[in-house]
């Protein structure tokens, strides 16, 4: 009549000897992709004394004023739906899509273009 009830600490070795624990330790940092290489070559990426081959072209002349009145400008950096297109599209500098964002609005609220473009 002895017979042995099986019980949790009786279960083979090799699960109690794993090389990774179940229960992963919180305070290590865990990164899953560890092994393999990074997306990017590091011996591409530019060191900061050197310049980049891309030239920011003002697409606005130094002449123009950037100005909600100033519709044929501003229709420039519109898209056809009437978004405002993003500073990497149109090609200027902060400061400048900066001042076309706030002229688009400001020509938006005075019905000088529409919100949206129904095309």
């Amino acid at each position: 009549m002895n017979k042995m009830k099986p019980s949790f600490r009786n279960t083979s070795p090799s699960f109690r000897n794993r090389s990774k624990p179940y229960f992963r330790n919180r305070s290590k940092p865990y990164f899953r992709n560890r092994s393999k290489p990074s997306f990017r070559n590091t011996s591409k990426r530019f060191s900061p004394n050197q310049q980049s081959f891309r030239k920011r072209l003002s697409t606005i002349r130094p002449g123009e004023q950037i100005d909600y009145k100033n519709i044929s400008l501003i229709n420039r950096f519109i898209s056809e739906q009437g978004k405002i297109l993003s500073r990497r599209t149109n090609r200027l500098a902060l400061k400048q899509q900066r001042l076309i964002a706030r002229a688009v609005k400001q020509a938006r609220i005075l019905c000088l273009i529409p919100f949206l473009s129904l095309k």
